[in-house]
């Protein structure tokens, strides 16, 4: 088995750092992984002490024993997690052609980098797959469905995998989006996996917010490829706490508990269940509030334009 590098970013958790670290070192080929911690820069005065300790976190003596190697990269001014994600893990998969990507607030299972890397080999060379997800939402799996893992059209940034190949296929400028944009038929076939994902390419193009992984995303579906996700997750986010940017505090939609004495996973090639698809696209349903309030606004937007 071919060991992929793991990529770590960190910004201004140290609880939520430390207890990552942990888990991580406490998993099967910890110690034979090249570890790589890219730590973004404080973006106002506030966060600085907070950044201060993560540092001092991530470059204790203690990790070094437990990896193979531990590469701590400081930015000195703030990037913001997308541009983080992006720069940190095109350097690291330049060099090695693979990647297991955790972020700061995700705790990982014992068999987190045996599943992570059996899964890489594996779809390594299926055309279809570019994206291998460690998090399984809080759905229900079918009982007739006796299988490890399933198909599905989005992944979630909860740590995930992929490689070179499908790394280099993404256009961070979305340069096609114009066309897509007034395009209604690209644009259901897109919310197919989530009636969110336009408008979330709508607000990152937009410059509304900065994500990284609504833009991997949409390369994922231009090109046809999908996610290779476990009917039994093997990370539980502990950032529902209101210290993170993205996660809101008390928001438990997505919030899963790692089971114990989990079974190795056994990976097959497997078309999308429809009824899994059905519940995972389910959670991510906008709230008709919010639809409302869009609604409202694209037509006072339009009212105005006509003066």
């Amino acid at each position: 088995m071919k060991l992929a590098p793991i990529v770590l970013f960190v910004y201004n958790r140290p609880y939520q750092t430390k207890e990552v670290l942990s888990s991580l070192s406490a998993c099967d080929y910890a110690r034979e992984s090249d570890l790589y911690i890219f730590a973004d820069a404080a973006k106002k005065e506030a966060a600085v002490p907070n950044v201060q300790e993560v540092r001092k976190t991530v470059n204790d003596s203690q990790w070094k024993n437990l990896f193979k190697t531990v590469n701590v990269i400081e930015a000195e001014n703030n990037k913001g997690l997308a541009k983080s994600v992006i720069s940190g893990v095109t350097q690291v998969i330049g060099e090695h052609g693979r990647v297991i990507v955790v972020e700061d607030d995700n705790r990982v299972a014992p068999d987190f980098l045996d599943y992570m890397n059996r899964a890489l080999d594996f779809y390594e060379n299926n055309p279809k797959i570019g994206f291998i997800g460690a998090y399984k939402a809080p759905i229900k799996i079918p009982d007739d469905y006796n299988h490890d893992v399933f198909t599905m059209g989005r992944g979630s940034s909860y740590s995930w995998a992929t490689w070179k190949s499908t790394w280099d296929l993404v256009d961070w400028e979305v340069k096609d989006y114009p066309q897509f944009k007034k395009d209604k038929k690209a644009r259901k076939l897109f919310d197919e996996y989530g009636e969110d994902r336009s408008q979330m390419l709508d607000a990152q193009m937009s410059g509304k917010i900065d994500s990284w992984a609504i833009r991997f995303s949409y390369s994922m579906f231009k090109n046809n490829k999908y996610a290779i996700l476990p009917t039994k997750t093997r990370v539980e986010n502990i950032g529902f706490d209101g210290s993170g940017v993205h996660n809101v505090a008390a928001d438990k939609r997505f919030a899963v508990t790692i089971e114990k004495d989990l079974k190795p996973a056994k990976f097959e090639n497997l078309e999308v269940d429809e009824r899994i698809k059905r519940a995972y696209v389910s959670k991510f349903k906008i709230p008709f509030k919010i639809k409302l309030k869009r609604f409202v606004r694209g037509i006072i937007g339009k009212k105005g334009a006509k003066h």
